[in-house]
This record gives C-alpha cells, structure tokens and sequence, in this order.
C-alpha cells in the first residue's frame, strides 16, 4: 500500500475572483473523488495541477514517486480525424495501458454516446486504482465516486458519500439560508419602515 497523496494549503485566485483557498487533502489508494462546482470555479486547474500541469494554482502537492498518474483532458486535439467520443475513447485506451495509480478524468461523458457512457461506468467499477474525475453527470457521480469536493463560494466542501444525499442536504441548506435571507429582509425593512413612521410622527409633534 503506497503512502498517500498529499495536497497542502491550494489556492487558486484570480484580479477578479476567489476560486477556493487554502484547501488540504489526503488522497487514499482506491479513493473516488468527484470535483464539482459551477463553470469556471476551478475543477479543471485542480485536476490538471494533480496531473503535473503548470497551472496558476498556488500551494503543494504531493504525490509518491511510486505513483503511476495517467490523465485525460476534456479537450483532446489528437486524431482530428475522429469524431469526440472516438477521441476519448482512444485517449482512455491509452491511459489504461499505462496501468494507472491515480487516473484522473475532465467531463468524460461529454462526448459519449449511451453504449459507450454505459460502458466506461462499468469500466470506472472495475477499476481497482484512485479516481478523480471532473463531471456534471449526475449518474455518472451517483454509480462511480463516493468522495466529493464541492468547489463552492470561495472554498471547497468536502463530502464523503453519495452525490445524490449530497445534493439533497445541500438543495436543503440552501432552501434554509435564502428563506432566512428573506426574513432578514423583510424584518430589516419593516424596522426601516417603523423607523420613517416614528420619524414622521416625531416631525408632526414638533410642528
């Protein structure tokens, strides 16, 4: 059994937003990971920074020479020839032939038609190794990951189980924080309106 993988204190910013900060990890062997966020939080420079890509991501990671990674990117720009779901299909091939540690994936299903989507969930299944996978794919997260990292409002929450309580606690959480949001504002403008009438009054007595 390898030593885990290691990621201390990321960061990743930009002049015009926080993606996440000072986000830490131990990544198991066999864990499944799911990154999920809205467009643009930062889950692909996540993924791409474990791969070993350059990217504008501050902090450490560290993972154990022993530790074989394979990488497949959401954009793949071999094989011009090929149709998208060819292209991944022979960029996963070639991945699982280096006989991965840690396989990571960016959208997976994006380009796969529903033989092909059923069969790479099947493959995800057999695979004995750690998996991080970037994806929208509701039943491709409920069926092959049971660790989530939700990049979310400048952080990330880390969630271990299955997407779809996930989804439920956290649809949950958010129905609660904006009705009470309504409250505060309705509450703050019934005391600015008390607030007018006391001033009123105050106005009327004077005179």
């Amino acid at each position: 059994m390898s030593k885990p993988i290691k990621l201390e204190n990321l960061s990743l910013s930009f002049p015009h937003k926080i993606c996440f900060e000072n986000f830490s990890a131990l990544i198991h062997y066999g864990n499944k990971i799911a990154i999920i966020g809205n467009n643009g939080s930062g889950k692909t420079t996540l993924l791409k920074s474990i791969a070993g890509y350059e990217t504008p991501l501050f902090g450490n990671i560290y993972i154990p020479p022993v530790i074989k990674v394979s990488y497949v990117p959401q954009t793949i720009t071999q094989y011009p020839n090929l149709s998208g779901g060819q292209r991944f299909n022979k960029e996963l091939s070639r991945a699982l032939s280096e006989n991965p540690d840690l396989l990571l994936l960016d959208e997976p299903t994006n380009h796969l038609d529903i033989y092909n989507r059923k069969s790479l969930m099947g493959m995800l299944e057999r695979f004995n190794g750690t998996l991080i996978i970037v994806s929208h794919d509701e039943e491709l997260l409920n069926k092959n990951t049971d660790i989530l990292w939700h990049i979310d409002n400048g952080e990330i929450k880390v969630f271990n189980g299955k997407y779809c309580n996930y989804k439920t606690g956290y649809t949950l959480t958010r129905s609660a924080l904006e009705q009470e949001k309504k409250t505060l504002e309705k509450e703050k403008k019934l005391m600015h309106k008390k607030l007018m009438q006391e001033q009123k009054r105050a106005c009327n007595s004077r005179k």
